[in-house]
């Protein structure tokens, strides 16, 4: 709150000659009246987050240290920022970075900027529902072996969007075997390591830089998230400036503050804030245990090697009778229980939660749940799962980064997506969310690839990448 409370006592009484527009006195309509009060600019008394000296460097120490991080940075532009510079600040041309296939398209979209070398690790499919698995550790140590050079990063997603955890501390034992970097996408895990029944966060596993988006689980405004970087990390330096190129060079005082805010509120709360939500959580599971046709993803339904442990606070129900579709059940949540659930997958939802979720909360999706449960197991059975398609793997092993190439091609046509398979895309193509690949810019699309735009089309999922429900591909050329 130190931030939160400077920005307020400098700006009292000064008049601002000074951008923003509004003069923290015009605040549109009135109800960003407080808001505009503290969005003010790097003025005579106040920091700058591309060079933190003063009350912004504060605001980061005090962000490592709760976080046991060695050095901790704002990010203002979301978890993406963050991913941006730390891919771009680690490898560049001649160097290969390691991609777990179910990353998000930040991190392949880095990848392409990057014109690194790339090797793809494949994380299996869990039968529950479909979802990816955590990735395998002998995965990454059987890349880098292949590998064998330096100027190597490994690059994973922990937690999944539906909370599966990988084995961080032995996945960063084999990068530093290898003197690999070890970068992990936490835009998830925010919350990890601020309850004994949660996992730890991956700073404090070995991790060498650590993205996490504050504002996905904890109580921090949209946009906002944090990075780490180990001391250790051979790349420090060059992530440093990769931020400020990837940074508006006019970051927010009203989204810094609300990390500082957010930092602060843990730092003297935790114990009384995640407690109950532990606790809630726990009644939760225990009370959905009795649901009958609706399935709760727990920790004992993930079976695949790689997947360590899970997020018990990303709550993942679906109906595996078949009779009910994940589209359908967030429908049915939004339009007759007033719940607006996070996402829809093929067979599933998601509800995220976090702290500032009420027993109210819980008890309102609960009867939701039991009343929806009970209307599936009366509907007549379909005989048949409603199976799920899992996300095709994009290939294992080395790929060609042609992707700013692919992307940047003119010589393009739109296909429809039956008759894409085989072809070079143009974009890159994902179900969104999580935002996981498809088909990668300069690759050739798979029929599985083509299979799942299909299908999240039919079941009226959200599908970036595609024009006008066709895939653009390059034709001067039908393969690698």
């Amino acid at each position: 709150m130190q931030l939160v409370r400077a920005l307020k006592e400098k700006s009292e009484g000064i008049y601002p000659f000074h951008m923003p527009g509004h003069k923290r006195m015009l605040a549109g309509d009135g109800i960003f009246s407080d808001i505009y009060s503290i969005d003010v600019t790097e003025t005579e008394g106040f920091d700058d987050l591309h060079e933190a000296s003063g009350i912004l460097k504060e605001a980061q120490d005090k962000a490592a240290e709760l976080y046991g991080a060695d050095e901790t940075h704002f990010l203002v532009n979301g978890s993406t920022g963050g991913i941006l510079a730390a891919i771009c600040g680690t490898v560049t041309i001649n160097d290969t970075v390691v991609v777990a296939a179910n990353c998000h398209r930040s991190v392949w979209n880095a990848v392409a900027l990057s014109h690194a070398d790339i090797y793809v690790t494949a994380p299996e499919a869990e039968e529950s529902f479909g979802i990816c698995a955590g990735v395998d550790p002998a995965s990454v140590k059987s890349a880098l072996s292949d590998i064998s050079r330096e100027g190597t990063a490994v690059v994973i997603t922990s937690p999944t969007y539906e909370g599966v955890v990988s084995d961080i501390a032995t996945i960063a034992d084999i990068c530093h075997s290898y003197k690999a970097v070890l970068i992990v996408d936490c835009a998830h895990g925010a919350h990890f390591g601020f309850d004994d029944d949660l996992p730890e966060n991956p700073v404090k596993k070995g991790a060498d830089v650590v993205i996490s988006g504050v504002h996905k689980t904890m109580p921090s405004m949209t946009q906002t998230a944090l990075i780490h970087i180990n001391r250790n990390c051979p790349s420090k330096d060059r992530i440093r400036k990769m931020l400020t190129v990837f940074t508006t060079s006019s970051p927010s005082y009203v989204l810094t503050s609300s990390i500082d805010s957010m930092i602060s509120l843990i730092g003297r709360s935790r114990k009384e804030l995640f407690e109950p939500y532990v606790n809630r959580l726990n009644r939760f599971y225990e009370k959905a245990s009795g649901l009958k046709c609706l399935t709760v993803l727990n920790r004992r339904m993930l079976t695949r090697k790689g997947s360590y442990d899970h997020d018990k606070g990303k709550i993942v129900v679906g109906d595996t009778t078949g009779r009910v579709s994940g589209r359908r059940l967030f429908d049915i949540l939004y339009e007759e229980y007033s719940i607006c659930a996070e996402m829809a997958g093929f067979s599933y939802v998601i509800l995220m939660t976090s702290v500032a979720d009420t027993d109210e909360g819980f008890n309102k999706v609960l009867d939701a749940l039991f009343k929806i449960d009970s209307m599936i197991c009366r509907m007549p059975e379909t005989g048949k799962k409603n199976e799920p398609v899992p996300l095709p793997h994009l290939g294992e092993g080395r790929i060609k980064n042609r992707m700013i190439e692919a992307m940047f091609a003119e010589d393009t046509e739109q296909v429809a997506v039956e008759r894409s398979c085989g072809r070079i895309a143009k974009d890159l193509i994902t179900i969104y969310p999580p935002g996981i690949p498809v088909t990668l810019p300069g690759q050739p699309v798979s029929a599985g690839a083509a299979e799942s735009i299909s299908e999240a089309l039919r079941r009226r999922l959200k599908i970036t990448g595609l024009n006008n429900k066709e895939v653009t591909v390059l034709w001067e050329r039908s393969s690698t």
